[in-house]
């Protein structure tokens, strides 16, 4: 059994300390630094990586906020919409950063000249190791705890302002079971990506962590059923993983081969 007494709502002095935020922070730094290096043999992209990871970094803020907001009394936000903007109340998701990410990717390598897929070949396993990292605040804090357990690694959360459940119940550590499956995506991705047609490891890493979020989702606890007995990540996660393989399957019709070592 795994104890946690972690306070996620600390304050230096009179300013709050937002470890998730902090955490997601160190998760982009990290991203850059590895696209950064990836993008060596790339100096038109180099030269624009700065704008890029700007671009997206918005795109996800946005795009984790409003697909939180359609989740979670999104009449109630829209009766008061400056709440919309009250990030630090928590209220961000996933999925919707994802999403949000992508879009923003898209117009700003349209904006460049660049080739989308190419460079999310690029991004895809750096997304997976970001998206790791952000899970450990995620583990330490309570927040998307999972289902009561009796394996040995179920966790107990013993500070008052944690987001699980301070019951004394073990729960699956289910942010620790998505960290994991992100390093072993981020692993195969980054074994494989000079191997691959163009498009290829970025479909492959949607699909992949389409997969893993379905998975994850059934020892998640702080939500309940929506769909058929499908939790809301589950719902999302089949649809990006059928508009997953229908890219995939139409990068393969496209374009067979391996891709060339200036990727």
């Amino acid at each position: 059994m795994i104890r946690i007494n972690w306070n996620p709502l600390p304050h230096l002095g009179p300013v709050p300390i937002n470890w998730y935020g902090l955490n997601w922070v160190l998760a982009f730094i990290v991203g850059f630094i590895l696209v950064r290096r990836w993008s060596a043999q790339w100096p038109q992209l180099r030269t624009n990586l700065e704008s890029l990871f700007l671009w997206i970094a918005a795109g996800s803020a946005i795009g984790a906020r409003l697909y939180y907001i359609v989740q979670n009394e999104p009449w109630e936000y829209l009766a008061h919409p400056l709440r919309i903007l009250a990030v630090w109340e928590g209220g961000l998701a996933y999925f919707g950063g994802l999403f949000g990410g992508i879009v923003a990717a898209y117009v700003c390598t349209r904006h460049y000249g660049f080739t989308f897929l190419k460079v999310a070949d690029l991004f895809a396993p750096a997304i997976a190791i970001g998206s790791a990292i952000g899970r450990i605040s995620c583990w330490l804090a309570g927040m998307d705890y999972g289902t009561p357990t009796n394996l040995a690694w179920g966790t107990v959360y013993l500070n008052p302002n944690s987001f699980a459940p301070v019951d004394g119940i073990p729960r699956h550590p289910a942010q620790v079971y998505e960290l994991i499956g992100d390093l072993l995506i981020a692993f195969a991705l980054i074994r494989w990506r000079r191997k691959l047609p163009e498009g290829l490891v970025f479909w492959w890493y949607l699909v992949s962590f389409s997969v893993l979020r379905f998975l994850v989702f059934i020892v998640r606890g702080n939500v309940g059923p929506v769909l058929f007995g499908l939790k809301n990540g589950q719902v999302t996660a089949l649809f990006l993983l059928a508009a997953a393989l229908a890219g995939l399957l139409a990068s393969l019709s496209r374009r067979p081969g391996t891709r060339t070592q200036t990727s």
